[in-house]
């Protein structure tokens, strides 16, 4: 039997201060131009581009509590940027910028899994894969969505679940563990592979 868990993510609030810090660096830039700008046509097409920036900013502070809020609020921002950048710098800006959007969306995206299988446990995060062996634990534990993974060498992870559409019997999988720590086991690594 394999149990497969996506683990609760707490980078989601750091993704979206590092989004706001790009947005209000942006609207400095922004007016940077302003300042160093003597036409008149540019610092007119900056003033309707900041304004656009504080409606929009304005708007999701409205609809924030909508599901996908910061999803189209950070796609319309990433839009009108790209534009700036491209309009007032050139197309390498463009590319720097548009480089950081998508390295910074992809990352947001990924989830942390951790998976139980009868080698060890799995634990996949954003860039790489870590195994933790059967012999390298001392206990493993399911409770109300908490699950505690207590290492020999005195280390624990204590990470919270996202619920699943189906539901993961607490017991049976409590069972499992149980029956592959008390399995001996090939491989033994005593610092869990860190």
């Amino acid at each position: 039997m394999e149990y497969s868990f996506i683990l609760k993510d707490n980078n989601q609030k750091a993704y979206r201060q590092f989004t706001w810090f790009l947005f209000f660096m942006h609207i400095i830039a922004a007016a940077a131009f302003i300042l160093n700008t003597n036409e008149n046509r540019v610092r007119v097409a900056i003033y309707v581009l900041l304004g656009f920036y504080f409606l929009l900013a304005a708007a999701y502070l409205m609809f924030k509590k909508h599901k996908s809020a910061f999803e189209i609020f950070s796609l319309a921002i990433a839009c009108m940027y790209a534009h700036f950048w491209f309009s007032y710098v050139g197309v390498f800006a463009l590319l720097i910028f548009a480089v950081i959007f998508i390295m910074v969306t992809v990352v947001k995206g990924k989830r942390t899994t951790v998976q139980f299988y009868y080698d060890g446990i799995h634990l996949t995060r954003v860039f790489k894969t870590v195994l933790f062996p059967w012999a390298a634990m001392e206990n493993v534990v399911l409770k109300d969505n908490l699950l505690t993974m207590d290492f020999k060498t005195n280390k624990i992870i204590q990470v919270e679940i996202v619920e699943q559409a189906k539901a993961v019997d607490e017991t049976e999988f409590n069972l499992f563990c149980n029956q592959q720590l008390q399995t001996p086991s090939a491989v033994a690594n005593p610092d869990g592979g860190l």
